[in-house]
């Protein structure tokens, strides 16, 4: 194995991890609607449980560091991008880029993925099962 062999799993398998916190976000917002108290009507919120609420609030953070992840990410591979290019690196150089540009990144999406957990395994999972089981 080669060092961008271990790099390329890595990338290949946080990218998965990104697609999956997503659709769990999807799911679990669905999750919250469809077992809200009383529904929504003309004049009237929609009660929903504590628990899923506090579920809500969890989701939707990780949602917003799933986006401030690439947001942060984008921004910083063009700043990085237009340094370069004003030092006249060519497109052809090869060049090491350092590896802190990548902390920001990294930490939120260990913030989205945490969220996420604690979404699901504080909140959502024990509401299902206290409800099903």
């Amino acid at each position: 194995m080669q060092l961008g062999d271990a790099k390329a799993a890595y990338e290949v398998l946080s990218g998965k991890v990104s697609d999956i916190v997503r659709q769990m976000s999807l799911a679990g917002i669905a999750l919250i609607w469809l077992f809200r108290t009383t529904p929504a009507s003309p004049g009237r919120i929609a009660v929903i449980n504590p628990e899923l609420l506090r579920a809500a609030l969890f989701v939707f953070l990780a949602l917003t560091f799933d986006f401030l992840q690439y947001l942060t990410g984008t921004i910083t591979w063009f700043l990085y991008f237009r340094h370069k290019e004003k030092q006249g690196t060519s497109e052809k150089h090869v060049f090491q880029a350092p590896p802190s540009l990548n902390w920001p990144t990294w930490t939120l999406f260990y913030l989205k993925c945490t969220a996420m957990l604690v979404a699901y395994v504080v909140y959502i999972l024990p509401f299902l099962a206290s409800n099903f089981l």
